[in-house]
């Protein structure tokens, strides 16, 4: 089976226009993944009903009744956010991308996170189909990935969700790394 792609169309499409990169890759993109809640909504109310990733999550409850109308799925990197999809008790289930942080240090779950965020897996209240993330911080340079997958196996260990790693660098020089879905970013432009 073949990869799906998330078009990462964040920052207004890498500053190309987001509505007009969109609907250039529509027929190819599998969904579209971004950072800004409101261009989610820009694009639902444009008419595109793919599926649609925040790729940094929500980050209070109120924007969770945004992804609940518009049918988004969410990146989980808090703890926190779990008994945040607990209280808004929506009327559907969100799926959700855990991003795990394997050492690109931005965002998600930690090494050292994993025994609670396998505890808040026991309680998958308002959770739907969950997705394992995570982001390569040199996929390009020579230092490379083994240190991550090393780390991502490690943390993994036991968890059997579908899985999305490959941003652009390894789509190119890892192709091993495609798995579920892929997120083809700046190699789109």
């Amino acid at each position: 089976n073949a990869a799906k792609a998330w078009a990462v169309v964040r920052a207004d499409a890498y500053v190309h226009g987001l509505l007009r990169i969109a609907r250039a890759l529509e027929e190819v993109a599998d969904g579209f993944a971004l950072l800004e809640l409101y261009a989610a909504g820009a694009l639902r109310e444009a008419g595109f009903r793919q599926p649609i990733l925040l790729l940094e999550g929500f980050f209070k409850p109120a924007d969770l009744t945004i992804c609940a109308e518009y049918g988004l799925t969410t990146a989980i990197h808090r703890i926190e956010q779990f008994q945040m999809i607990r209280d808004a008790a929506l009327p559907v289930k969100l799926p959700v991308y855990l991003k795990l942080n394997t050492g690109m240090n931005r965002l998600g779950f930690t090494p050292d996170q994993m025994p609670a965020l396998k505890r808040e897996l026991q309680r998958p209240d308002g959770i739907g189909p969950m997705t394992l993330m995570m982001h390569f911080a040199e996929a390009d340079s020579a230092r490379g990935i083994d240190w991550q997958l090393e780390c991502f196996t490690q943390m993994t260990t036991g968890m059997n969700y579908p899985i999305s790693m490959a941003n652009s660098a390894a789509i190119l020089r890892y192709p091993q790394t495609a798995h579920d879905w892929v997120r083809p970013g700046i190699v789109l432009y």
